[in-house]
């Protein structure tokens, strides 16, 4: 285990609620049916952090924890649990998956609808993808449901993997959300409250992503599973606390307990940065004040593609506006060659549309990200077609505003200079979604499409990024 030393939290020794857990753990043997003293080991790494663990025997590189003491600076005094109803579980390691994503065919165009508008940056990004196997090269796409959907990424994902190496899982948000799926991840979670940017509206102080998840019980418990093997990852952790929180604790699947808080208990966001094997559960006991405001993790010794997709669906990009001031320093430990802003689908559904509003909100969403990350190259992804009604003949009616937004859009990206990839021209133009319907590569609601859409229009973007 290791921590960032750039990082503004700490990983400490375990909380106390584990304390008498560990230091008197009893195990019941199934051969023998008899209780076994286990013991608890520690390790120190190189950058002086150590871990504990409850274990039968110390293994190779961990020695016998003579030393072990509760961690009585982690937190202020607070009441811990007395009765068994109160009494929180001790986390047990997670299964860790064995599946493997299936290797992709080689693309079948090397057509593409992407731009480059005289992107500053872009030739040094997308040079790294002609880079071999172990390049790093990271990718973060912001955007509404296309995005939060995360099957358009999820190929982008693989294609890029397939070629550079499994970088890591990348962007996570804080707990599962309703309607909405990440490729790579599966959760189980109790105890948390959701709250959203996009239903709740602003004064939540909401970090990067926009989503929230609040601790609303006594004991609350978040497990985090990837859908298959990944390697071991370093994980950034946006937490916010308060003064009256107990430090949280991590368990991983090497049954590793890793005590976690936030540097100043000042209910304001933090990052805490540790190693782990997933799965990992995350548990936190009388901590009514503590929310997770979402996870990074990229892949330890191995570099690689990293393609993190941060949506909501129905979102607009005006509704950054609802995010804290600062939000933009939560993408710290992403640190993105690329960034795309995939918005625009609700914009053009709008009874009422502001064109010159809405090239305000964009501009200034690209200026604000290049003074962040002045070595970025920003992509706009224009709106794909969509429809209000297969009514109105062959083409079917379009949405109100969406020759306004697409419009804007691209002339954005030309005075700007940024990257643009055409997603209606990768369709075939304007009055192509019946056709992706017809031959089911779109859904019947004219906006959202199949898989086999995504991944369709996933590899003609690949193919503009690689070419």
């Amino acid at each position: 285990m290791s921590h960032d030393p750039t990082s503004s939290a700490t990983v400490t020794l375990l909380p106390r609620v584990f304390a008498l857990g560990l230091a008197c753990a009893l195990t019941l043997s199934p051969q023998s049916g008899k209780a076994s003293a286990s013991v608890v080991c520690k390790r120190t790494g190189a950058d002086g952090v150590t871990e504990y663990k409850s274990t039968s025997h110390c293994g190779k590189g961990w020695t016998k924890a003579a030393d072990y003491q509760p961690d009585t600076q982690s937190a202020p005094s607070v009441p811990m649990p007395t009765t068994p109803d109160q009494a929180a579980p001790m986390p047990m390691p997670a299964t860790p998956s064995t599946a493997t994503p299936d290797a992709l065919p080689a693309p079948t165009t090397t057509q593409s609808s992407l731009q480059n508008f005289g992107a500053p940056n872009a030739a040094a990004a997308l040079a790294k993808l002609h880079g071999g196997a172990g390049t790093s090269f990271r990718y973060l796409q912001i955007g509404d449901s296309h995005t939060a959907g995360d099957f358009l990424t999820e190929r982008l994902r693989l294609r890029l993997q397939q070629q550079l190496g499994d970088g890591g899982i990348g962007w996570v948000t804080p707990m599962q959300i309703p309607g909405q799926r990440m490729a790579r991840m599966t959760f189980m979670q109790s105890g948390w409250q959701l709250i959203s940017s996009r239903s709740s509206g602003p004064g939540n102080d909401y970090p990067f992503g926009g989503f929230i998840a609040q601790v609303s019980a006594s004991f609350a418990s978040l497990t985090l599973t990837p859908r298959y093997q990944t390697g071991r990852q370093s994980i950034t952790l946006l937490i916010k606390q308060g003064l009256l929180d107990a430090p949280l604790t991590v368990t991983d699947a090497g049954g590793i307990h890793l005590a976690i808080k936030s540097p100043t208990p000042d209910d304001q966001w933090h990052t805490v940065t540790f190693e782990a094997e997933l799965p990992i559960t995350l548990s936190a006991t009388i901590s009514p004040q503590t929310a997770i405001g979402g996870w990074w993790m990229r892949s330890v010794g191995n570099s690689g593609a990293i393609v993190s997709a941060a949506g909501i669906n129905g979102s607009e990009l005006e509704q950054w506006n609802r995010w804290r001031n600062g939000w933009m320093d939560d993408l710290g430990a992403a640190n993105p060659d690329i960034i795309a802003l995939a918005y625009g689908t609700n914009e053009a559904f709008r009874t009422t549309l502001d064109p010159e509003a809405l090239r305000a909100t964009l501009t200034t969403a690209i200026n604000q990200l290049r003074q962040r990350f002045p070595n970025s190259a920003i992509l706009i992804i224009g709106a794909p077609e969509s429809l209000k009604s297969f009514a109105g003949g062959r083409c079917g009616t379009r949405a109100t505003g969406l020759d306004a937004v697409q419009a804007v859009q691209r002339a954005v990206a030309q005075q700007q200079h940024t990257l643009y990839w055409d997603w209606q021209q990768a369709m075939g133009g304007a009055c192509s979604m019946t056709g992706w319907v017809s031959r089911g590569l779109a859904r019947r609601d004219g906006v959202h499409f199949s898989r086999e859409g995504y991944e369709a229009l996933a590899d003609d973007l690949y193919a503009g990024l690689v070419r």
